[in-house]
């Protein structure tokens, strides 16, 4: 034993160093089983398929060795405990492989290679390839896994370039590449970019004027407007709406079955909270955890720290299925916050990146400790007062409805149950001639039966005294009769039962012989019996209203003693029917749910109708008994595998990993993830704050650092931006200052051909990309130049698709994600369903159409107009030059000045001339047909931030 041992330990010693290898081991491998593989497996086992069938992969030696999910395909010398060889020769019905649909069984000869290969040790040199995804030390060694360290800024020639280290990173590069830097931005241009980028608004004309005068004559002009800027509470509202689409904020559930309330009360809070912390500078890494385990926090008085659970909470619900809102909420924090698609990994280990399917579910276990509180925790103490006395008056009336509601649902289940107590009879004794291949349940719903009420008369109905009840003496005796000459017999014993001294029930009796025409078959008698229970069920609820409406006790007993027999058999204590209301309304609450959904929506609704209602926050808080989650191979939920500790992902530990403890696990992975030592959180975060400043990020995938993600152009100064990030205490305004003080930042937008020829995607940086304003920036402009724009931060949401149209910020806008309005997604509004770190801007006509036609815009066309700076002054040039001053802060060009002036004097003869405002330097003149309400001669301005029109109205 101890030599076959030894001697499988030598094989997979060799296997592990394919360079020891022998010449004739490699060409065997070669000639024999490469070709094997690459033409019969890879297709379905191979990373560059970027599929692995049954999480097995055989495109290298250690995937091999490691196998998939059901052990290693190999066992170098075992051709036994081989798996490979098992599925090749098709000796396991359950494992074979090629699957007959791929081809099908391979070769004799190419199976004997195999079987001699396994032999041999399973000598293999693939060593040159890509390494497995899970082999943790290779995956280390990604540039995006290495640990962050601060490099030094790099001596260059051009030293009177350099603002801030940023510029001597990036100045490096073009130096190296022989480019050089653009020119400087004008005055007019520098503001214009830098207050739209802080506050996503333009600067007014006398912001614009004052900046002129002073800039270049005082350098320090332009540092004082960037901290004016960033002092402004529009500068939470413009970047918090970034990290809104990160975190995939909506107003809504999306869709939701049995006519649930689809409006999350308070999802606004989140949104305020987020603003709210941009502009109060919150740290980074506190900014982490409160929005992972603010409820596992010392918060003290202020409370306001839990809205940002929100985080979590606010994503689409997915019909109640709670894997996929688990699934939700891991891919917005791994991908949202580390920029690792680690959802990848729920059905089988991530095909490219260092997650295993175990690492899933380790993080599945965090969430699933979890539960949303049944009332939502308040954000601050309630003031008294009479809007907070109208809301609970409000409440109380509104929930004392939804009770009497549900409760006259379970009323209506338990009389239905009474008055159908014959189905129920004739359901028990069919149910016991099923056969056992026959499932209970199949024909419980067939017949439209309640299977637990089913059960209760089966149970019922095998007591020895029910046979001995007068009500049930009939049934017993007519389910005994054959078929054949059913109602011949069953006549006959009827009239049996007349006598005075018989032992049936009158009521029963009577009932049965006075019908028109006699019973056929024990289904008809069980519908007799149905009218006999729905009678007696009748006169109880009459006697018992009798006496409700004459304020009397209510009644004991009907007077008919045969009728009254009948009701204590459906109201005896021990009743089929007669359920307690609690078990009744678990058994219908679906029909409950939708029954009273109308009237849960009414209270819902007076969350944000009511203006005394208390702010409460979309929180989550940890289960009593939190519990790691089993992992369900291929994602199952039936097919549960081993338990998965709660801990963090292995590629981001150091060393052995201590699983979580505190509860859910919730505050020790917020502290994982925002941990300086983490090497993807703050490479993330400033690679994303660069994307929004400059319109293309250093690394161009920003929500993913995996694998396959090159290293960016300026790795280094990504490197240096995290760790000064760190060290400045995460302070997002710090990197901006860093950012927009560089050299780099105030470069012009103007193309070079030399320099675009040498790095034509601008990785480098060697002047700033020509920016489009995002949906937002554009609705705000148009409120901004026409002086309508409501300043008022928080609260909540409006709906902007409706007249008389909202003048607040964009942001405030209410989003309704399972039906977004169009004008959202004809101006690119991220999918709010997932996490998104970047726009995708179209230029599509129905951007142009909506802007000439959208009543919104045209009102603020004419608002624009009306302004005292317009409408005020003299002459058509005075007034030309006014809107240019307010649209662009500048005076028109002399070409400009013609083209208004021809439009202006255009006769209105079947027309009527108006301009057409489509942004703050977004616009275009044109003649709207008043009897089509078409507009004509349309001629459109740059939509771009820095850009120069010609006379045509063409970039």
């Amino acid at each position: 034993m101890g030599l076959r041992v030894a001697s499988g330990l030598l094989l997979m010693l060799v296997v592990a160093h394919a360079a020891e290898l022998t010449p004739e081991q490699t060409e065997f491998f070669e000639t024999k089983i490469r070709p094997i593989f690459a033409e019969r497996c890879y297709k379905c086992h191979s990373v560059e398929s970027g599929k692995s069938k049954a999480g097995l992969l055989l495109d290298s030696r250690d995937a091999l060795l490691k196998g998939g999910d059901t052990g290693p395909a190999i066992v170098p010398g075992d051709l036994v405990k081989s798996l490979l060889i098992e599925a090749v020769r098709y000796t396991n019905d359950d494992l074979q492989m090629p699957p007959k649909d791929e081809g099908g069984k391979l070769d004799p000869t190419e199976i004997a290679a195999l079987e001699e290969w396994i032999k041999l040790g399973a000598p293999d040199p693939r060593t040159g390839g890509k390494p497995h995804p899970m082999d943790m030390a290779a995956a280390r060694r990604h540039w995006a896994f290495q640990p962050v360290l601060k490099p030094t800024p790099p001596a260059v020639k051009n030293a009177a370039w350099v603002r801030t280290p940023v510029d001597n990173f990036v100045l490096a590069q073009l130096e190296v590449k022989k480019i050089t830097p653009a020119a400087p931005a004008d005055a007019r241009t520098l503001l214009r970019r830098v207050t739209y980028d802080l506050t996503g608004l333009p600067p007014t004309p006398t912001e614009m004027d004052a900046f002129v005068r002073e800039f270049p004559r005082d350098p320090r002009a332009y540092e004082r407007a960037v901290d004016r800027l960033l002092a402004s509470p529009h500068y939470g509202e413009r970047w918090g709406r970034f990290w809104l689409d990160v975190a995939r904020y909506a107003d809504t559930q999306g869709y939701l079955v049995g006519n649930a309330e689809r409006r999350f009360a308070f999802a606004f809070t989140y949104r305020d909270y987020v603003v709210r912390a941009f502009n109060e500078d919150k740290p980074y890494d506190r900014f982490i955890v409160e929005q992972l385990a603010a409820d596992r926090l010392e918060l003290g008085e202020d409370k306001s720290a839990l809205a940002a659970l929100g985080f979590l909470t606010l994503g689409r619900r997915f019909l109640g299925n709670q894997n996929d809102i688990i699934d939700d909420r891991i891919d917005v924090v791994t991908r949202g916050l580390m920029g690792l698609t680690v959802t990848c990994a729920r059905c089988h280990d991530h095909k490219f990146d260092p997650v295993p399917t175990k690492d899933y579910y380790s993080l599945h276990g965090v969430f699933a400790s979890t539960e949303e509180p049944a009332e939502k925790p308040l954000l601050g103490p309630i003031v008294e007062s009479p809007a907070y006395q109208a809301f609970l008056d409000k409440k109380a009336s509104a929930e004392a409805k939804v009770k009497e509601r549900a409760q006259g649902e379970v009323e209506k289940f338990l009389a239905g149950l009474r008055e159908k107590a014959g189905d129920y009879l004739l359901g028990a004794h069919d149910a016991a001639l099923l056969r056992k291949d026959e499932k209970l349940e199949l024909f419980a719903g067939t017949r439209k039966l309640n299977i637990e009420v089913l059960k209760r008369w089966q149970a019922f109905l095998a007591e020895p005294e029910s046979r001995k009840n007068p009500v049930l003496v009939p049934w017993f005796a007519l389910a005994e009769l054959p078929s054949e000459a059913f109602t011949d017999k069953s006549l006959a014993l009827l009239e049996e039962m007349k006598g005075p001294d018989a032992e049936a029930n009158r009521a029963v009796i009577e009932a049965f012989t006075s019908a028109k025409q006699p019973a056929g078959s024990l289904k008809e008698f069980a519908a007799l019996y149905n009218t006999v229970f729905a009678a007696t069920e009748k006169a109880w609820q009459v006697a018992m209203e009798a006496a409700k409406k004459g304020a009397q006790p209510a009644p004991e007993a009907l007077p008919d003693p045969a009728q009254e027999a009948v009701r204590a058999l459906l109201y005896a204590e021990n009743a089929p029917p007669n359920l307690a209301p609690e078990t009744a309304a678990t058994m219908i609450k679906r029909q409950i749910d939708t029954r009273v959904a109308e009237l849960r929506r009414e209270v819902e609704a007076l969350n944000w109708n009511e203006p005394g209602a208390p702010l409460r926050a979309m929180a989550l808080a940890d289960k009593a008994q939190p519990a790691n989650s089993k992992v369900l191979l291929r994602g199952n939920s039936a097919n549960r595998g081993p338990v998965a500790p709660r801990q963090f992902l292995e590629i981001l530990s150091e060393g052995a990993r201590t699983p979580f403890s505190n509860g859910s696990g919730r505050l020790e992975l917020a502290e994982a993830i925002a941990s300086p030592t983490n090497p993807l959180t703050a490479r993330v975060l400033v690679n994303r704050v660069w994307g929004w400043h400059f319109g293309a990020a250093l690394v161009r995938t920003p929500s993913d650092f995996g694998v396959r993600t090159e290293a960016p152009p300026l790795r280094e100064l990504l490197d240096w931006l995290a760790a000064s990030f760190v060290e400045s205490g995460w302070s997002m305004k710090a990197l901006h200052r860093t950012i927009l003080l560089s050299s780099t930042y105030r470069q012009s937008a103007e193309e070079r051909s030399a320099a675009t020829a040498l790095d034509p995607d601008n990785q480098l940086v060697h002047r700033f990309n020509r920016r489009r304003l995002e949906f937002e920036a554009l609705r705000d402009t148009l409120l901004a130049v026409s002086g309508a724009l409501d300043p008022r931060l928080g609260g909540l949401p409006d709906d902007l698709t409706k007249a008389p149209f909202s003048r607040r910020r964009t942001l405030y806008g209410f989003i309704d994600r399972q039906n977004l309005p169009g004008m959202f997604r004809t101006f690119d509004f991220p999918n709010p369903d997932t996490s998104s770190a970047q726009r995708f801007a179209t230029t599509v006509p129905q951007q142009a159409l909506l802007l000439m036609n959208s009543p919104m815009a045209q009102e603020q066309a004419r608002q624009l107009m009306r302004r005292d700076e317009i409408a005020n002054v003299g002459t058509e040039s005075e007034k030309i030059r006014a809107l240019y001053r307010i649209l662009y802060q500048r005076a028109p060009a002399a070409e400009e000045m013609t083209l208004v002036g021809d439009f202006l004097r255009r006769p209105p003869s079947v027309t009527e001339n108006k301009p057409v405002v489509a942004g703050g330097w977004s616009y275009g003149f044109g003649a709207v047909d008043a009897a089509t309400g078409r507009v004509r001669g349309f001629q459109p301005m740059t939509n771009r931030v820095e850009g120069k029109m010609s006379p045509t109205g063409k970039l």
